[in-house]
């Protein structure tokens, strides 16, 4: 169907035909509200601030009030599933949702039942609703779970239950406390023959119905004055309970089938009256060597070697304010004081011999890149304080070794790169345009990421790298294939590769996706920054100069590069193969024939290269 003959109702209608779900009475609900509201407008014209229009108009359509940001949700995944759909059969020219996030509400603070609560709220719920109460706080059993429990799934005479999980169609033996098979056995005898454990006390054959029984739990929590509780919260009142026994985390998060501990902690967290204790707030970083005003940078310079000298941390000062100007490049440094340099700190430049730094530098063998990086810093304050006339001596960091440090040398085989290009297509459209983008460009990670439309000229091909590591700017052609991927990403923001609030990706994101990626396509030793390797060694395997690899890769000095080289290798096999011929040539038919080998000579011969 054309996209411009399309309505609304036919992208919804047609979704929900095609899309068979579990949400079928949801969808139902959701999908006739917006067919209600864009019903006959062309699907096309279906733009964002159409739809930001009518979730403004979902708000406030609540049948007792402004709907809430959760629910406004619920209708927003609708949507953005049917565009989605629409856009991948056709029927969208774009995906209109695409850049549009979900609301988001705080999350209500956790709340724990006390005992006395307890007591009051099973007395005024009456029989059978106290035992149902009762057993949730036992077994922290989800509301889903506990409503749908069936009797074959009980066994008393081992006190366990098997709860289904979901999708997954398995069974996990939960093992009850003794109080919840007692529970159990008043259950049985009071309904004998009813197939659920909770069953409507109005219709045994049938499960108990959840939304009247909570129009009568939420009336009794009202009528007692009690603050805000819902069914969750009987759940986490069994968690707080478990772990005040002493329970450890591991097995709490076992009996609530929890994947990670992470809430199991905040139940260890808990005490009476109070809110979990949440994570300490991160502590503000404070730099270690922070900007000095003219005047003082003056008077550091200006005291003299012999009758004032400056200390070493003060000529480290004087060096990272003075010749580290990017932030990265100083924290970097900071680094490397905190670890190495500071028992120096107090002492004159003069009193460190390079007997001493050989000493030092030798301790650092096992971690020989950190070490080389920490000579070379020191090698550098050193040269500065000579350069600045701070300092008469020599530099004690000269004429020592560095450890070897062997280059990362590892890039794609061509069996992993087509492995590679063969599942690009399966990933989402950012993703795919992000990873192929690096390895077709050879950029590095925080280029492609920050990214930018303005950057990208479209008629030229040609993206212009404001920033770069170096320190310069870069003009980068863009293959066809980069552009063919960056024109299917919305424009929701100034950059290309934007997350939910139109910030660029941060360095987690990437390596996220990177680790599902490498998993599921066996390259588990690849990392991103191989992409880049691999578009450089290619290069040199199909015969380009250095210079080319260079300009691709935006390195300042072509020793950088210098490392690809070995991988040209059309001109020694050139050279081999002519020397191989013309060696090979020498054997004709004129030349003397040679004895053969004897007998014993030949075991002779084998058995000495045995």
């Amino acid at each position: 169907m054309a996209a411009s003959l399309t309505t609304v109702a036919d992208l919804i209608n047609s979704y929900r035909l095609t899309n068979l779900t579990d949400r079928r009475r949801e969808d139902a609900r959701h999908g006739r509200w917006w067919v209600e509201h864009f019903g006959t407008l062309p699907a096309s014209g279906l733009t964002q601030a159409r739809v930001l229009q009518a979730l403004d108009q979902v708000r406030i359509d609540g049948r007792t009030g402004p709907r809430k940001g959760s629910t406004i949700g619920f209708y927003l995944r609708f949507l953005r599933r049917a565009t989605a759909w629409g856009a991948c059969v056709a029927m969208l020219p774009a995906d209109p949702c695409a850049g549009i996030p979900l609301p988001k509400e705080p999350t209500p603070p956790m709340r724990v039942l006390t005992e006395e609560e307890e007591a009051q709220l099973c007395q005024a719920l009456g029989r059978p609703y106290n035992l149902w109460v009762r057993f949730a706080v036992l077994t922290g059993l989800k509301q889903s779970e506990q409503f749908t429990l069936l009797w074959r799934f009980v066994q008393l005479d081992r006190s366990t239950v098997l709860i289904p999980q979901g999708m997954t169609e398995t069974m996990v033996e939960l093992s009850l406390p003794p109080d919840a098979v007692t529970i159990l056995r008043l259950l049985r005898q009071e309904y004998p023959t009813s197939l659920w454990v909770f069953p409507d006390p109005e219709n045994t054959t049938r499960p108990a119905d959840v939304h009247a029984f909570y129009y009568r739990w939420a009336g009794t929590i009202q009528r007692l004055g009690l603050p805000r509780l819902a069914w969750k919260d009987l759940r986490h009142t069994c968690g707080v309970r478990l772990a005040k026994q002493g329970v450890p985390i591991e097995e709490i998060a076992t009996f609530l089938r929890q994947r990670e501990l992470r809430r199991a902690y905040y139940y260890r967290a808990w005490l009476p009256g109070m809110a979990p204790k949440g994570r300490l707030p991160r502590p503000v970083r404070v730099p270690v060597f922070a900007d000095l005003a003219d005047a003082e940078l003056r008077a550091l310079w200006a005291r003299e070697a012999t009758d004032a000298p400056l200390t070493f941390g003060e000529t480290c000062r004087l060096y990272a304010v003075h010749h580290l100007q990017q932030r990265s490049a100083r924290r970097n440094f900071e680094g490397i004081y905190k670890q190495f340099f500071q028992p120096w700190e107090s002492r004159p430049l003069a009193s460190i011999t390079r007997k001493e730094v050989r000493v030092w530098f030798m301790g650092l063998a096992r971690t020989p890149a950190h070490a080389n990086k920490a000579l070379t810093f020191l090698r550098r304050v050193y040269n500065v304080a000579l350069d600045m006339e701070v300092y008469e001596g020599t530099n004690p960091a000269v004429r020592i070794r560095p450890y070897a440090c062997p280059a990362r040398e590892r890039f794609l085989s061509l069996e992993e790169m087509q492995r590679f290009m063969e599942g690009l297509p399966l990933l989402p459209p950012k993703p795919r345009a992000y990873f192929l983008a690096l390895l077709l460009t050879g950029a590095r990670l925080s280029e492609v990421r920050c990214m930018r439309w303005t950057d990208v000229e479209w008629t030229t091909r040609l993206w212009k790298k404001s920033r770069t590591k170096n320190g310069t700017t870069q003009f980068l052609p863009l293959p066809v294939q980069v552009m063919d991927a960056l024109a299917l990403l919305p424009r929701t923001s100034e950059w290309v590769f934007a997350n939910d609030k139109w910030h660029p990706w941060s360095c987690a994101n990437p390596q996220k996706l990177w680790q599902t990626i490498r998993r599921r396509w066996n390259m588990k030793d690849v990392t991103i920054h191989d992409l880049r390797r691999t578009c450089a060694s290619y290069l040199a395997m199909a015969g380009e100069n250095l210079p080319t690899i260079q300009n691709v890769l935006n390195h300042r000095s072509l020793a950088n590069t210098s490392i690809y080289a070995r991988l040209n290798t059309k001109a020694v096999d050139r050279a081999l193969q002519a020397q191989a011929d013309r060696l090979c040539g020498l054997v004709t038919g004129g030349v003397e024939v040679l004895p053969a080998l004897t007998h014993g000579e030949s075991i002779s011969l084998c058995n000495a290269m045995r």
